[in-house]
């Protein structure tokens, strides 16, 4: 009976490679998902440098704090754990790699291997054998060899040597022992049970092993449980949209307790969200008056000292992030007069204007958002309210109606915001060209990206024969009808086109810098569906010139589509609904279009003569089935008798008639839609 016995890993044999296989499980990952992330972003790194950038034309009141507030975030963005982890990752793989190389591993039972001893290839014939052998065995032999100049160890490796040039010999050449070793893995047959322990015998039978049992008990019943525990604690202690509990739970009781006839202002949603608790985790010094007074002085552009000043940012940069869950709560409850305003705080917080604070401010808002724009300097004896009256038909020249030098950079900033021209919008039954009751349908949402400086939209002719083909008609396929939302996933994500001065996270505005969609039911002005985010759109149309986008085919058409979670009212009729689109960045590019749905049950005929081979019949009248059939009150089939004078039938024939097949939505119904913009503007002086 063989004998079982521990060995330990004192050659370091084993523990580089235990070590080096836990380290790199863990590290491949990590860095595939690291360069992943970089390379991603590096796009958008390339599109912001390529971006009008203002800090070249145009200084913020606090310059200073704020630029070092974002060397701050792109250096904790730079240097992260992640990265730390992965260099010294690395550079312990490279070691480990360099120490399993050098480690000379001796021959013995567990990988006796009898052509490299002999240095021969694995195909070599007998002869080759023999020949190999001799020249081992006269060269090592303990007779031939010098001995009196070595040591012990060394006299102790030539025998072995010699011992193990015999054994592979006749692992080779003697069918006895060659079978045991294709059969056992040496020459000598079945050995004992060993149990390999990958650590240096010292760790575990020396004084150091009490060491080595606390660390495991530290590592399994401290660090492991205190691990997972705080992951635990994070997961519970925020919802899915990211929010703390607390807060949500705050949101949700202010929500509750909304009462309709106070009026909601700005003021009031500061007020809100300075209670979120993710502040306090910032500095537990700030109280929600503090963080009040933090945020006011954004939105109203108060200086205050430089600690107040950085203390501000961290506060402003986090507020948009909790507003958006502010949004997802509200929406719950339906309430679209707190949805609209809280977009309003959310643009006035990136903007870092207060369009509450005056009646002046609030209607030249879409002009004082742009950089180096005042009202103090503006001429406001000229009516030039919007985007689009300034950069295509000013009363007055832009150099004296914004009282500012930089006035052809400050257009150029103004010509790079985004507008939505609406083409189509109707809802959408994918495979239908109605919409039948319990259906599931979608809101499709056809436009144009433009400038402000661009005129009214081209003409759908005069657009590409790809357009219209790919972009404008969809082809009812069947990947498109198994998925309709695959037009819009292909778009690519909406890239930021300019920078707001001053908001100190770019990071936040490249993730949500697109549109934000209410569908309202017009009965009760009440939101029908949570809001959903238009993030992928192309931008490409905003380099057109105004006549490359009018008269060319070189206009892109976009696509929104909007899933409706509940399915279409099972009666027939006409519902009416609008839909908001809010930029969360911008004033001046939002869109509100009036919708109607239009439910039809619309039987299917048989136009055919032929009858249906897999329709099921009316009972007879006078059987069995007809007769359970008439208890329930449905139709039965006739029976015919010879004294009949006549046949009855009247119960085979049915009268279906089709109606007309009308659009769910044409463009003459948008009587009432609104663009954000002047209709006068658009319009080309004849």
């Amino acid at each position: 009976m063989s004998q079982s016995r521990y060995d330990y890993d004192e050659n370091s044999e084993t523990w580089p490679y235990f070590v080096l296989t836990g380290l790199i499980v863990p590290l491949i990952p990590t860095t595939i998902s690291y360069v992943w992330d970089k390379l991603s972003t590096s796009d958008d790194d390339d599109d912001e440098k390529s971006n009008d950038r203002t800090d070249n034309w145009f200084k913020t009141y606090n310059h200073d704090t704020l630029s070092k507030f974002k060397s701050n975030i792109q250096s904790k963005k730079l240097f992260t754990k992640k990265l730390l982890f992965i260099i010294i990752g690395w550079i312990l793989v490279i070691y480990l790699c360099i120490l399993a190389n050098s480690i000379d591993i001796p021959v013995n039972e567990s990988n006796f291997n009898p052509w490299k001893i002999l240095g021969i290839d694995e195909l070599a014939d007998e002869k080759v054998i023999k020949t190999a052998y001799r020249k081992l065995s006269i060269k090592f032999h303990p007779d031939k060899v010098d001995t009196s100049k070595m040591s012990q160890l060394e006299m102790d490796q030539v025998d072995n040597l010699y011992v193990s040039i015999n054994k592979a010999y006749k692992a080779l050449t003697d069918e006895t022992i060659k079978e045991n070793f294709l059969k056992y893995g040496n020459p000598d047959g079945p050995s004992d049970v060993k149990h390999g322990i990958a650590l240096p015998k010292f760790l575990i039978d020396g004084p150091t092993s009490p060491l080595l049992v606390l660390i495991y008990i530290l590592l399994i019943a401290v660090i492991l449980p205190l691990v997972v525990s705080s992951w635990w604690n994070g997961v519970k202690s925020y919802t899915k949209q990211g929010l703390h509990v607390d807060t949500a739970s705050y949101f949700l009781t202010e929500l509750i307790n909304f009462n309709p006839a106070k009026l909601t202002q700005i003021s009031t949603v500061l007020k809100d969200i300075s209670h979120a608790t993710e502040f306090q985790l910032i500095d537990k010094s700030l109280t929600p008056s503090k963080v009040e007074s933090l945020l006011l002085s954004q939105i109203n552009r108060t200086k205050l000292s430089p600690n107040d000043e950085l203390l501000k940012y961290k506060v402003v940069s986090i507020a948009p992030k909790l507003i958006l869950g502010y949004i997802d709560i509200a929406s719950i409850f339906r309430n679209t007069e707190i949805c609209m305003k809280l977009i309003d705080a959310h643009r006035c917080l990136i903007q870092a204007l207060n369009i509450e604070s005056s009646a002046k401010i609030n209607k030249y808002k879409q002009i004082l958002q742009l950089p180096g724009v005042s009202i103090d300097k503006l001429n406001t004896l000229e009516p030039i309210y919007t985007l689009g009256k300034l950069l295509k038909k000013p009363t007055i020249s832009p150099s004296e109606f914004l009282s500012n030098d930089n006035y052809e950079s400050i257009l150029k900033y103004a010509s790079n915001i985004p507008l939505i021209e609406p083409i189509d919008c109707k809802f959408k039954v994918p495979g239908e060209n109605y919409i039948p009751p319990a259906s599931n349908v979608h809101i499709n949402l056809k436009f144009f990206i433009k400038s402000p400086k661009q005129l009214s939209k081209p003409e759908l002719s005069k657009l590409s024969k790809n357009v219209i083909e790919t972009q404008l008609n969809e082809l009812e396929t069947i990947e498109n009808l198994k998925n309709p939302f695959k037009l819009v996933e292909d778009q690519p994500k909406i890239k930021l086109t300019n920078i707001p001065p001053y908001f100190p996270d770019i990071n936040y505005l490249k993730e949500n810098n697109g549109w934000i969609a209410f569908l309202i039911v017009q009965r009760d002005a009440k939101l029908a569906e949570s809001p959903a985010f238009l993030t992928r759109v192309d931008l490409s149309n905003l380099k057109l010139t105004p006549d490359e986008f009018l008269k060319n085919s070189d206009a892109i058409v976009s696509t929104f589509k909007i899933p409706l979670t509940s399915p279409t009212p099972k009666e027939e009729g006409s519902f009416q609904f609008r839909l908001i689109l809010k930029n969360l960045i911008y004033f001046g590019s939002d869109l509100e279009i009036p919708l109607n749905l239009n439910v039809e049950d619309k039987p299917i005929t048989n136009t055919s003569n032929t009858k249906d081979l897999y329709e099921i019949e009316d009972p007879d009248e006078d059987s069995l089935a007809g007769a359970f059939a008439q208890l329930r009150g449905e139709k039965v089939k006739k029976v015919e008798y010879e004294d009949d004078s006549s046949d009855d039938d009247s119960d085979d024939s049915d009268d279906d008639e089709d109606g007309n097949d009308n659009d769910t939505l044409n463009t003459s119904d948008w009587t009432d839609i609104d663009t954000d913009t002047e209709v006068e503007e658009d319009a080309l002086d004849k």
